[in-house]
């Protein structure tokens, strides 16, 4: 009798200890970033793998930091990411900055305005593929940092935006 009710409250116990479990799994789940979304590369030597192993060859190395990347899969602690050209690999996700960055993808000089409109006062005149660092979107336009100048560019024109 004494054994039976000593399982009893081994099976309640474990049931109880489930159920509370339960919940704090399913939530870590629910916080998951979406798939695709962009980050940064964090150091001047990141190398990109052909998969998510440290015993993986490696594929491409990045060489610049700040660079923008895109995740578009997820293992574990490990990404898989891709330039603005295609290029990349697995990495493991210590090497990736949330420090966001874009590059400037018109084939015509655009201008950096004070404000978040193509009437604005032109800052400064940005060409194809310079990197700024993204500072935040507001609907068609994004504010970014190019070179020391901060002001606002078309969000259309950007590489590395949501």
């Amino acid at each position: 009798m004494m054994i039976e009710q000593i399982q009893y409250i081994r099976i309640v116990l474990f049931i109880c200890i489930f159920l509370c479990i339960l919940p704090i799994a399913t939530r870590a789940e629910e916080r998951k970033l979406p798939l695709p979304r962009f980050a940064s590369i964090k150091s001047n030597e990141v190398n990109a793998r052909v998969g998510p192993t440290i015993k993986s060859s490696i594929e491409w190395v990045f060489i610049k930091k700040g660079e923008p990347v895109e995740i578009i899969e997820e293992y574990e602690q490990w990404r898989q990411i891709r330039d603005i050209k295609g290029e990349g690999g697995w990495v493991h996700s210590s090497v990736l900055s949330g420090k966001k960055s874009v590059i400037v993808i018109s084939e015509e000089i655009v201008p950096l305005t004070k404000q978040p409109n193509s009437k604005s006062k032109i800052i400064a005149k940005i060409s194809k593929d310079v990197r700024c660092l993204l500072n935040k979107c507001e609907k068609n336009y994004c504010q970014v940092c190019c070179n020391n100048y901060t002001g606002w560019l078309p969000k259309k024109i950007l590489w590395g935006t949501d």
